[in-house]
């Protein structure tokens, strides 16, 4: 299966907590920068909505910024510029695509 057909199986929607934008709808990226050494694999990639993905890019002010840690299975921990942090689970159920 290709890293894109993964990616709308498991994440099925936007990873920012809350956010149930279809995966149809969102853009593939990196968790960790690729430019700052981040790998192009399912470990470090997550679908995130037009509207979430920009507030983790590194252009922006400390006080505005997001940040997303892809952990074991899936997870994403997201911590907020105030330093609290979110956990967005992948759905338990199974997809095919």
């Amino acid at each position: 299966m290709n890293m894109k057909r993964f990616l709308r199986a498991r994440d099925q929607h936007c990873r920012f907590p809350g956010c149930r934008r279809p995966a149809h709808v969102c853009q593939h990226d990196h968790n960790l920068d690729h430019a700052k050494g981040g790998p192009t694999d399912t470990a470090n990639l997550a679908l995130f909505c037009t509207g979430h993905h920009p507030l983790k890019h590194p252009d922006l002010d400390d006080d505005t910024r997001w940040t997303a840690r892809q952990l074991a299975g899936g997870l994403i921990e997201w911590t907020s510029p105030l330093g609290r942090s979110y956990v967005d689970r992948p759905p338990a159920r199974v997809m095919f695509v």
